[in-house]
């Protein structure tokens, strides 16, 4: 084999490892609380670890979720939470606190 191509496979091998491991694949989660409803549509979650408010649609929740019912966040790792959209959101469920 070329040795032109040992090192074009083996740089391709390190970035599909840098692929791998980065924040992309990783998930986030995080315990909030469902602090209001606004507009009759969208949820206002404080996810008080991350001292941040999550905004989303009254339709990802859980059902019979209301003001003061704690969930659990699940979010891709690559996305920032102060730019947060829903394509971030993996899942919510319901916490017993």
């Amino acid at each position: 084999m070329n040795i032109v191509w040992k090192y074009y496979l083996l740089v391709l091998y390190l970035l599909s490892l840098t692929y791998l491991d980065s924040d992309v694949n990783s998930e986030l989660i995080a315990a909030g609380v469902l602090d209001r409803i606004e507009d009759g549509n969208q949820a206002v979650i404080l996810l008080e670890e991350l001292q941040q408010e999550l905004v989303v649609s009254m339709h990802t929740l859980p059902p019979g979720s209301t003001p003061n019912t704690w969930l659990q966040i699940k979010m891709r790792g690559a996305c920032d939470l102060p730019v947060f959209s829903e394509f971030c959101l993996i899942g919510i469920t319901k916490l017993i606190k």
